[in-house]
């Protein structure tokens, strides 16, 4: 009985760990440039409160290193992670206007739908509250 045991508690510590390394690789963020920050002034036009990670679509201004004005897919954590921070699934509507900062990815690409990616880094909400980092300085603690 204690080898079946054994064997099971193996298996099982086996699977959580090559899981856990799947997880990790999955949320680097190695494809942005963190030490560049993207200030864009504009309009919300998706906002995805889904796992494994949310999602913003914005159309605006875009100011800083390599900024392209028009459509941008930023990149979010987890809904959990943001909770944490201070958001909620109705802090952004489609129609909001709202300066948001971002990593831009390392090699800028145009996406399928014709916007640029980029790693969230914070936000001035429409209300002025603020959520994450909108001092101008990279994603540092909001992965």
């Amino acid at each position: 009985m204690n080898t079946i045991r054994r064997i099971l508690l193996s298996a099982v510590g086996v699977l959580t760990l090559g899981g856990a390394g799947t997880a990790l690789a999955h949320h680097s963020v190695a494809a942005f440039d963190t030490g560049k920050v993207i200030k864009i002034d504009g309009t919300i036009t998706q906002f995805r409160w889904i796992n494994p990670h949310a999602s913003i679509k914005i159309d605006g201004k875009a100011t800083g290193p390599g900024a392209q004005d028009g459509l941008w897919t930023v990149e979010m954590t987890a809904p959990n992670v943001l909770i944490n921070e201070g958001w909620t699934r109705t802090a952004l509507q489609a129609g909001d206007h709202v300066t948001l900062y971002v990593n831009p990815l390392k090699n800028a690409i145009t996406l399928k739908d014709g916007s640029q990616g980029s790693l969230y880094v914070g936000v001035v909400l429409a209300d002025g509250k603020t959520l994450g980092r909108v001092d101008g300085k990279g994603a540092g603690t909001n992965r």
